[in-house]
């Protein structure tokens, strides 16, 4: 595993942001996408973008030192596709799906956001993440060196 990261004070600032939302609107990921064989079932979430109900967005995206992710509102998705395409010469696209009707998601959609809160895991994952509580539970957003961005259910 890289080297230990921890979010940035701009970061941080973005989740007190994020604290004051209501509820999700809509999740959308990122892929990387094959395109040698885009049969392959290679899936990779290279960002996690999440609409809220006021209209702001926010992306969850992984950081350049790829050891972690970063929080931002903005994120020009065409470029980041192009820069990739150029990267991996033609080999690895972008791929921008709605994934709010996924098992993991459908629930949480336009229901109440409880809390969000950011936790330091140090011994299992050596991480910062993010997660979300809800009524029927909470779901956090941790980072994974092979599969990019996942969602799983945390367990507070």
């Amino acid at each position: 595993m890289n080297e230990f990261y921890q979010f940035s004070n701009q970061d941080l600032e973005l989740v007190s942001q994020i604290k004051k939302q209501q509820s999700i609107n809509k999740i959308f990921y990122h892929f990387w996408i094959n395109l040698v064989n885009p049969d392959e079932k290679f899936v990779f979430v290279d960002t996690i973008e999440m609409v809220f109900e006021d209209g702001s967005t926010y992306f969850f995206k992984i950081n350049e030192e790829d050891n972690g992710y970063t929080i931002s509102q903005e994120n020009n998705f065409e470029v980041e596709k192009k820069a990739l395409q150029q990267k991996f010469q033609d080999v690895i696209s972008m791929q921008r799906v709605n994934v709010s009707e996924a098992t993991i998601w459908k629930d949480k959609i336009n229901t109440p956001i409880l809390s969000v809160n950011t936790v330091v895991e140090q011994d299992n994952r050596n991480e910062n993440f993010i997660y979300f509580d809800f009524v029927d539970g909470s779901l956090g957003i941790f980072y994974d060196e092979e599969k990019g961005l996942l969602v799983e259910v945390y367990e507070v």
